[in-house]
């Protein structure tokens, strides 16, 4: 659905009732990481590579118009993508004006510009007005001591200068950011000399499981990630995207905070680096079941049992540097669930989400306190103290167009039995445009 669709969708047939728990089988929408990656590395593979499943996404669609206005061919038949490679790091210069538009692809925006960045021609990123104020300081920094070229200051719109080579780098990454690491492993890979990374907390793989099923190994130990200059093509390949944790985090969510709620989720992606939300509940003694998994391509997936929680008190969650980056986007979801369990849940070293699609970190504070909630924001932070009888909010609700925060909110309202009027839904189509018709569907056990 695209934004008008989602909005029109709220106001008709979104009937939230106290009463009701999420039941049913329910297949988690593919992972949007993993989807934008999938199509960056098919478009410098040899040959044509196969993609099942590609995330039907505002952020994913906007990252592949980009590719194809640097020359790349794409053709999409319902479940299928064709990315017809080509063969190697140079991409055709644009054909009209030397500009691409990301809209609000953060992921996309981060990873074209190791590629851009030893090109023959100069290029220009722009985006919208939320992309556009989230700085790129941490990956510029390390580009241009590898000898990549920039103006425009640290914010889109950035031009990309013409430049031939790029040089290795010795670098320990300054935040977990999965980001960052996918930005410079890209970079390294096209340097003239060896590369040592070094990062700085466990963050998502899925750069490193790609590159392997695309025919480029990683030398990695640790947190220490050894780059050598790859002069070969990628080789193209077929994979299945598996589904996307940080969307599924808003069913498990509303499931255990809804009554008589029993779910199954399929073809949730269990790949270690992406599973902490489900290890947080588990620590807590949440009603998740985890099943086996199965190898789908380079990620393992499998089988999620939820069912609402108990009468009984659940401890609150602490979050630091040492699980924030497997919980980065599920941070919102994961404070309104906090709201309901026993203590003060602690969120800390997370000052990164104050340059998210808003200043998150703020934005949780406010909205939340709208409903009653007693959390404070910290300058890294938030600490919410729980558990708290939600209430109806006396002030209306804006997701500020920030699709995580705007499905928070609607989770909220599912948990209050009350439709709320939310200003910024729209912004639900970056990453999962079927989330409430998904989450309708599951609320009448469908």
């Amino acid at each position: 659905m695209n934004e008008q669709q989602i909005i029109e969708t709220f106001k008709t047939k979104f009937q939230p009732q106290l009463t009701t728990g999420l039941r049913g089988s329910y297949r988690v929408p593919s992972d949007k990481s993993i989807s934008q990656r999938a199509l960056i590395f098919a478009a410098l593979a040899q040959g044509t590579s196969e993609i099942t499943h590609l995330l039907p996404a505002a952020d994913v669609q906007h990252t592949q118009k980009a590719l194809t206005d640097l020359g790349i061919q794409i053709v999409q038949r319902q479940r299928l993508t064709w990315v017809v490679g080509q063969g190697g790091w140079q991409f055709k210069p644009l054909a009209t004006r030397p500009q691409l538009d990301l809209g609000n692809s953060g992921t996309g925006t981060r990873l074209l510009l190791p590629l851009l960045s030893r090109q023959s021609f100069t290029s220009q990123l722009v985006g919208d007005a939320s992309l556009s104020q989230r700085p790129l300081t941490n990956f510029l920094e390390p580009l241009q001591k590898m000898g990549a070229k920039f103006s425009g200051g640290n914010y889109l719109p950035l031009t990309i200068q013409a430049n031939q080579q790029l040089h290795g780098i010795a670098y320990q990454l300054p935040v977990a950011s999965a980001q960052l690491k996918s930005a410079l492993i890209l970079a390294a890979l096209q340097a003239d000399t060896p590369s040592q990374l070094v990062t700085l907390a466990p963050t998502r793989d899925h750069t490193e499981r790609l590159l392997r099923l695309f025919g480029v190994p990683l030398a990695i130990q640790g947190r220490t990630i050894k780059v050598l200059p790859w002069q070969r093509p990628l080789q193209a390949t077929a994979l299945t995207v598996p589904g996307d944790p940080s969307s599924a985090a808003f069913m498990i969510v509303a499931a255990l905070l809804l009554p008589d709620s029993h779910l199954q989720l399929n073809n949730h992606s269990l790949n270690p680096t992406r599973i902490g939300l489900l290890h947080l509940l588990q620590q807590i003694g949440a009603p998740i079941v985890i099943g086996s998994s199965d190898q789908l391509a380079a990620e393992p997936v499998g089988q999620i049992g939820v069912q609402s929680l108990t009468d009984r008190a659940y401890p609150p969650l602490q979050i630091d540097q040492h699980n924030l980056g497997q919980v980065i986007d599920e941070i919102p979801i994961l404070s309104l669930l906090a709201t309901q369990l026993t203590g003060t849940s602690v969120i800390k070293q997370a000052a990164s989400l104050r340059h998210k699609e808003t200043d998150r970190l703020h934005v949780i504070t406010e909205q939340l306190r709208l409903f009653g909630a007693q959390i404070t924001e910290q300058s890294d932070g938030l600490t919410i103290t729980g558990p708290t009888k939600l209430h109806l909010p006396t002030e209306p609700l804006n997701a500020y167009d920030d699709h995580r925060i705007a499905m928070m909110l609607i989770v909220a309202s599912l948990v209050l039995g009350q439709k709320i009027p939310i200003a910024g839904l729209g912004s639900i189509a970056t990453s999962y445009p079927d989330f409430l018709t998904d989450l309708i569907q599951l609320s009448q056990g469908a």
